[in-house]
């Protein structure tokens, strides 16, 4: 079934150059518009937005070390190997199990969700989803592999998000104590 609903996205691939383009795209390049995120709530965010985009790159963090280990314990080739699909990318990569792109995606997209701070949460998972379905549009993932990541960054964004108060809070404000200070002393040098 994993081969077939593969083979299925896949194929669907190789018919528009627009829609090739676009899910190139978005399996390449929505973990960076996921930081641009995590970036604006710490610069224009308050005391909660802060907060919430500090855990959420806690997550992705997370999510990305947990995707590794799951990789030792678990090996899948990648469909190319194969010789499955028509890859619109190449992928250095020779494990498939789980996606990272889709670990770090979800690790922020959920524990965005899960701080309820904030606005973008539904655009931010939007993305998830969006990048999750590139992955195997394009060739480089089995649609396993992108649903253990989905599973594998929300598992680290519940994990953070059940740590917040005892720990990645305080962390985050004292790194926005820091570059306050650092700010402030910056701003009277250029006097």
């Amino acid at each position: 079934m994993n081969e077939r609903l593969f083979l299925a996205i896949n194929g669907l691939s190789h018919h528009s150059a627009f829609l090739d383009a676009l899910m190139v795209f978005c399996a390449q390049y929505i973990p960076f518009i996921l930081i641009a995120f995590l970036a604006y709530l710490w610069i224009l965010g308050k005391s909660a937005g802060r907060r919430a985009a500090f855990r959420a790159g806690l997550s992705g963090g997370l999510a990305l070390v947990l995707a590794c280990i799951v990789g030792v314990f678990h090996y899948q080739a990648l469909p190319s190997v194969l010789g499955l699909g028509r890859p619109l990318i190449l992928h250095t990569s020779n494990n498939s199990f789980p996606s990272d792109h889709v670990s770090f995606a979800f690790g922020i997209a959920m524990s965005l969700l899960f701080s309820g701070s904030t606005s973008i949460w539904p655009q931010a998972v939007l993305l998830a989803v969006l990048v999750s379905f590139a992955r195997v549009f394009v060739g480089v993932h089995f649609p396993l592999d992108v649903l253990v990541g989905a599973v594998v960054g929300t598992s680290a964004s519940l994990l953070i998000h059940l740590l917040r108060k005892k720990l990645s809070d305080r962390i985050a404000d004292r790194v926005h104590g820091v570059q306050e200070r650092i700010l402030s002393s910056m701003s009277r040098g250029s006097r």
